[in-house]
């Protein structure tokens, strides 16, 4: 079944997957052809960031319960991975990636995200009165 609990442990190994490629592999998420040091350098802290958060996500996994920090961490994970797939396709737009595979995955989360969220909203309502 589909919950809030369960898209933050397929959030945490997306994340650190994507963190470990990133970081051995930075040439595969910026600029097209040639890359400058600095382009390198900008995707491999993005792997970085993404291996942590992925961390941190498995970490929301194990001590998840329906209150109101789990919900503002949803809600923030969320409007995360929107943001990124707005800029992610301004980027394959603007030439500066060369597939819509990022923007795609971060849309993907965070629409896995919202659809978790509504499932499971009634139950965030619920303990935030007791």
């Amino acid at each position: 079944m589909i919950s809030v609990k369960n898209i933050l442990l397929i959030h945490a190994f997306i994340e650190m997957i994507g963190g470990m490629v990133l970081v051995f592999r930075p040439d595969l998420l910026l600029m097209l052809g040639d890359q400058q040091l600095e382009t390198i350098v900008v995707a491999k802290l993005y792997g970085i960031l993404a291996l942590t958060f992925g961390g941190v996500s498995f970490m929301f996994y194990r001590m998840f319960q329906y209150n109101d920090t789990c919900k503002k961490v949803t809600l923030m994970i969320m409007f995360f991975h929107l943001m990124i797939s707005f800029q992610m396709y301004a980027a394959f737009t603007q030439e500066t990636v060369s597939s819509l595979g990022a923007f795609g995955l971060h849309l993907i989360l965070a629409i896995l995200f919202f659809g978790a969220y509504m499932i499971d909203i009634n139950k965030f309502s619920s303990e935030q009165t007791r």
